[in-house]
């Protein structure tokens, strides 16, 4: 009996996701990184809401703006900054979040608000990311690769895990036969 792929919801999510995915990389690597700078303004508007981040904690950040990366110090400790570069502002997460909504059924009224705030949620997270990295680096700078490769990287994609979550089980409606 030949699989019929109309009928299977899991490889038919797996041949979207994965065509989206594809399409995004196009577009993402023939258009936005070649004729635009979003990417730098991500990488900015990160630094910059970390600099707010540690306003709010009472310590004074400087932004410094390199070639095609942005740098944030704390004007305290040991003066190391961070640079923020396009693999590390999320803007790559923001797609495999949405590509994961739009690909997993489920209504497209909800998905319409429910991509932003996952997005947004996100980005927030990334910032906590910065902050934490920053003040890694400046006071136990010893510390920073592995927080940067392993801590921070679980702490961004588990939240994305729990916004897949809470989409499969809350907003989808997924039928069970």
């Amino acid at each position: 009996m030949p699989l019929d792929l109309s009928q299977n919801k899991i490889i038919r999510f797996l041949i979207v996701a994965a065509a989206l995915y594809l399409i995004w990389l196009i577009i993402y690597h023939l258009g936005i990184s070649q004729h635009t700078n979003w990417d730098f303004h991500l990488n900015d508007n990160i630094a910059f809401l970390a600099q707010i981040g540690f306003d709010w904690m009472g310590k004074s950040a400087e932004i410094v703006y390199e070639t095609d990366h942005v740098v944030l110090y704390l004007n305290e400790g040991s003066f190391r900054g961070i640079w923020i570069g396009d693999a590390c502002n999320g803007f790559k997460l923001f797609s495999i979040f949405t590509i994961f909504i739009i690909a997993y059924p489920g209504p497209w009224k909800t998905k319409l608000w429910y991509i932003p705030i996952g997005m947004l949620s996100i980005h927030l997270a990334n910032v906590i990311r910065v902050i934490a990295l920053l003040l890694i680096n400046n006071y136990y700078p010893q510390y920073l690769d592995f927080n940067h490769l392993y801590t921070f990287t679980i702490f961004v994609y588990s939240i994305i895990f729990l916004f897949w979550y809470i989409w499969a089980k809350r907003f989808a409606h997924v039928k069970t036969n």
